[in-house]
């Protein structure tokens, strides 16, 4: 018998843990294509095609440990998901563990970012094709369009890198850059948490995505962002917007279970 599916099939226990991993597969605010829901489970299955050691940052998953704590309720209220989302992220972290929680749509960094910055300053880098600075998206306040506006409001700054879509003058905004001005952006002195909306990769690599857009960032653009990221202190990160049944062919999960595990590779496998 087998117990229940686990990204790399790792099952380290979290007390001896390096890094915890939380899916959130919440979707009550798609505005397009949906199955960010079944992102998590999907992330893990492919996970079982790829290999423990990152050849890139020569490290392997094992030693590190890896402990999978599986699912948030998927069929609580919203604001009940991110609740319960926000307090185990917070206890991770009190526990020192380096955090990566798998979406659901791009709304659940708003708790892991709540529950990073309870524990004073941070900063944190979006990956996102489009800004998700609305004030408010269809008469909501906490959406996926809003939620890099509520993380703003929480964090001591914001860099959001690969936006490409843009709602009136956002455009203006000092949050922008591009990624080689990443490292400059960046208080060496402050924690920082990462958020990856898939839709950041251009669609030919990565066309399972809620919305995709093109015209993004390549896969080597994005590890090099993880190398500039990895001369600071990550305390967690998240990966969002997977639509798996947009991409019969699999190729958008296995590509985000691969950026997880060169995350956990990059940000705490020294």
């Amino acid at each position: 018998m087998i117990g229940p599916l686990r990204f790399l099939g790792l099952d380290t226990p979290l007390e001896r843990a390096r890094v915890a991993i939380l899916g959130v597969p919440l979707e009550r605010t798609v505005s397009w294509r949906g199955g960010p829901a079944q992102a998590p489970t999907v992330i893990r299955a492919a996970s079982d095609s790829i290999e423990l050691y990152s050849h890139l940052f020569r490290c392997d998953l094992r030693p590190i440990g890896v402990c999978d704590l599986g699912d948030v309720d998927p069929h609580l209220p919203m604001e009940e998901m991110l609740a319960l989302a926000e307090r185990e992220v917070e206890r991770l972290l009190r526990l020192g563990k380096g955090v990566v929680v798998l979406g659901g749509e791009h709304t659940v960094a708003l708790p892991a970012v709540r529950a990073a910055s309870s524990q004073g300053p941070l900063q944190v880098v979006a990956l996102d094709a489009h800004t998700d600075l609305r004030d408010d998206y269809g008469g909501e306040r906490v959406a996926h369009a809003t939620v890099l506006r509520r993380v703003e409001e929480l964090a001591s700054r914001l860099v959001i890198v690969g936006a490409r879509s843009f709602v009136g003058d956002e455009v203006d905004e000092p949050v922008f850059a591009k990624p080689g001005e990443l490292p400059s952006r960046l208080d060496p002195g402050l924690p920082v948490w990462l958020t990856l909306d898939l839709d950041a990769l251009d669609p030919s690599l990565c066309p399972g995505v809620t919305n995709p857009e093109p015209g993004g960032l390549s896969y080597p653009e994005v590890i090099e962002i993880y190398r500039a990221l990895s001369r600071f202190r990550v305390v967690g990160m998240d990966l969002v917007e997977l639509a798996p049944p947009f991409d019969p062919s699999g190729v958008s999960a296995v590509t985000a279970a691969k950026l997880v595990l060169e995350g956990i590779a990059a940000f705490w496998g020294r």
